[in-house]
Parts: C-alpha cells; sequence; structure tokens
C-alpha cells in the first residue's frame, strides 16, 4: 500500500500542535468523497487564548500549490471564518522537494487569486510579496518535528491584531 505523505504530514502538525499548552485541538475527520453531505472547510480548529485559528493542511511536491487544490467548501469556509475578531484562517502548505511548510492566511491567497495568479508560489514567498508564516521544524528523514509552541506564537503576534476586512465580498473560485 502507498504512504499517503499528506496524512502524515497532518499527522505531524497534529502531533506539534498537542504539545503546545493550554491548547485546544479538534482534528476534522475527512469525509470519503462529502459522505452524507459532511464537506469540511478545513482540517484543524485550534484554540489557544484569545485566538481561534482554522487550518488546512496541503501538500505539494512542486514549487506551487493550484488553487484547485482546495475545495470550494474549503475555500469559502476559511474566507467566511477569518472575517470574525479572534480568528486566523488558512492553509499550512508543505513544499515537499523545497524542505519548506508554511502558513499562508486565506486573505493572501484571495489576494493573489484576485491579481489572477493561478497559484501559490514559493518563489514569491521567497521573494516577499507573499504574507506567510513559517512552520518551524527539524527535519528528520522525510518528515519534520515541527515545533508547534513556536509556530501558534509567531502566527499570534504577526496575524492576531490584523484588522479583519468585515463585509468583504467573498472570492469565488472559477
Amino acid at each position: 500500500m502507498a504512504v499517503n505523505r499528506g496524512k502524515q504530514f497532518e499527522d505531524k502538525i497534529r502531533s506539534a500542535l498537542e504539545k503546545v499548552p493550554d491548547i485546544s485541538v479538534d482534528r476534522l475527520p475527512d469525509p470519503a468523497a462529502g459522505y452524507a453531505g459532511i464537506r469540511n472547510i478545513c482540517d484543524f480548529i485550534v484554540y489557544r487564548y484569545p485566538f481561534v485559528h482554522y487550518f488546512e493542511c496541503k501538500t505539494t511536491h512542486e514549487g506551487t500549490l493550484n488553487w484547485s487544490a482546495f475545495t470550494d467548501d474549503q475555500w469559502t469556509g476559511l474566507q467566511e471564518k477569518d472575517v470574525y475578531p479572534g480568528t486566523i484562517a488558512g492553509a499550512i502548505v508543505w513544499f515537499v522537494k523545497k524542505d519548506r511548510t508554511v502558513f499562508v492566511p486565506i486573505h493572501e491567497m484571495c489576494r493573489l487569486y484576485r491579481e489572477g495568479k493561478k497559484s501559490l508560489s514559493l518563489r514569491e514567498i521567497d521573494e516577499g510579496t507573499v504574507s506567510f508564516v513559517e512552520v518551524p521544524g527539524r527535519k528528520l528523514r522525510i518528515l519534520y518535528d515541527y515545533d508547534g509552541d513556536a509556530f501558534i506564537s509567531n502566527l499570534d503576534l504577526k496575524y492576531g491584531e490584523r484588522a479583519k476586512p468585515g463585509g468583504d465580498i467573498l472570492v469565488k473560485k472559477r
């Protein structure tokens, strides 16, 4: 049976987050093909006072992550959550061949989409034209041991006090 790197990545993220003191981590199960109408907007809902985080985990073996990697429910649902004060929503992306893991907020991905970008590019992240937070970790053989406490702290510091768009029109994927 083939190894599912995406599921292994999610397990590593979950393990790192569960080590953070005073945190609640809820893993939303992946429904099989929208079974019984269940459509999750993300993989994890994480709470650490005073913020709620909505994380969708994505892996790519390329230097880009196409918008098609997101279901319509994920794309729209993360945007809907991101408008509330005290929420941070987006994707944790593992660029496998580039040995980088970053968090990019959904409002940043929507900005890129509105500008006509077809994907999230690691090149643009490296150039500083995309707002992100590095997910610190130590590489093992293939996967990483991530530092969940440092990640959440850096994330909250960077995006926690962001003024919310409050009423922006949702960016729908075409």
